[in-house]
């Protein structure tokens, strides 16, 4: 769908840095707003510019709370002289509404439609808030940009491309996760003769599975910061740590820290070292049947619908989706 350019106002008694639940959607719906292309002011009543014109003026909670009464009156008004301006009434809560503007009613919530209804029979829609995953989890640019909200099933393997990581084992395990994608952090060390060969044949063996378009090798191009990897334990559904031989295994630890699901090899490193609910499988194991235990394991289900959420959630598809389809 070709969405064209608009300018738009977002209109409410305050705004960030002001901190406040309707505060935190307005400055959210903004950068979202904007990241579609649009032309984006957020004004309050010091702001507002009656005179400017403006394709869409979004209204949030200014003409159902009491706050501003004068402003609400004038906001009433204009919504009826400005036959050209698409007016959004975006409603969060009800708690005054003596007048019923001209302009499409928007509630956050079934609750909250139910509650307007009592004061017009217009149409009312429902477009839930949405929520900056980014901000909340503190993802990076570069972790946020993959999109790993909308994959279904993700594998996390922070390693440098040694042998006794195993990597080719993740590989054969994610041949039997059709819909899965597979995140390796290293790149090959160029100082390492044997490391380099070790990536080339892991780049034969993706082909071979058909796994290109699956498995990343995330810093092959561009170095990973300390800052991505956390990003990466939060957006991922489990770490798989496959290693022949290890001396500590520091990987198990920061997923255990991010309450991420532990799949690792059975060896005495990993045994010493993993918290009690990991899952550990010997180094000969069915790719097939360990693949089928990461797909019913209940936590990794929870971090699937968690991602989810934040796909569901995320303001842009929702904008996208619900309210450009009305007013376009």
């Amino acid at each position: 769908m070709v969405v064209l350019i608009m300018r738009i106002a977002l209109l409410h008694y305050s705004k960030p840095p002001v901190i406040g639940g309707v505060e935190r959607v307005v400055g959210e719906q903004a950068a979202a707003l904007r990241a579609l292309g649009h032309e984006v002011e957020i004004l309050t009543r010091r702001d507002w510019r009656p005179e400017c014109h403006w394709d869409v003026v979004v209204a949030h909670n200014l003409f159902t709370m009491p706050f501003d009464l004068s402003w609400t009156r004038e906001l009433l008004i204009l919504s009826q002289k400005l036959s050209q301006t698409r007016w959004i009434n975006w409603v969060h809560d009800v708690r005054w509404a003596d007048k019923v503007p001209r302009a499409m009613h928007i509630a956050v919530s079934e609750q909250q439609k139910r509650e307007y209804a009592q004061y017009t029979r217009e149409p009312i829609y429902v477009v839930p808030n949405g929520c900056d995953a980014k901000a909340v989890l503190g993802l990076t640019e570069r972790v946020s940009s993959l999109r790993l909200e909308k994959a279904s099933l993700v594998l996390l393997q922070p390693t440098r491309f040694v042998r006794r990581k195993n990597i080719e084992m993740g590989l054969r395990v994610l041949a039997e996760l059709p819909d899965a994608i597979y995140l390796v952090t290293a790149a090959p060390d160029p100082h390492q003769k044997d490391g380099i060969q070790y990536f080339r044949e892991l780049k034969r063996l993706s082909r071979e599975l058909d796994l290109i378009k699956r498995v990343h090798f995330l810093g092959e191009k561009v170095v990973l910061s300390d800052e991505d990897v956390r990003s990466l334990y939060q957006m991922s559904d489990a770490l798989f740590f496959p290693s022949f031989q290890e001396g500590y295994g520091l990987p198990l630890i920061e997923a255990a820290l991010h309450q991420l699901p532990v799949f690792c090899s059975d060896i005495p490193a990993h045994r010493e070292v993993a918290s009690l609910d990991a899952h550990f499988f010997k180094l000969n194991a069915s790719p097939k049947k360990l693949a089928g235990k990461i797909r019913a394991y209940p936590a990794i289900q929870a971090r699937q619908l968690r991602r989810k959420m934040i796909l569901r959630l995320d303001w842009r598809e929702l904008l996208s989706k619900k309210l450009f389809p009305w007013i376009s």
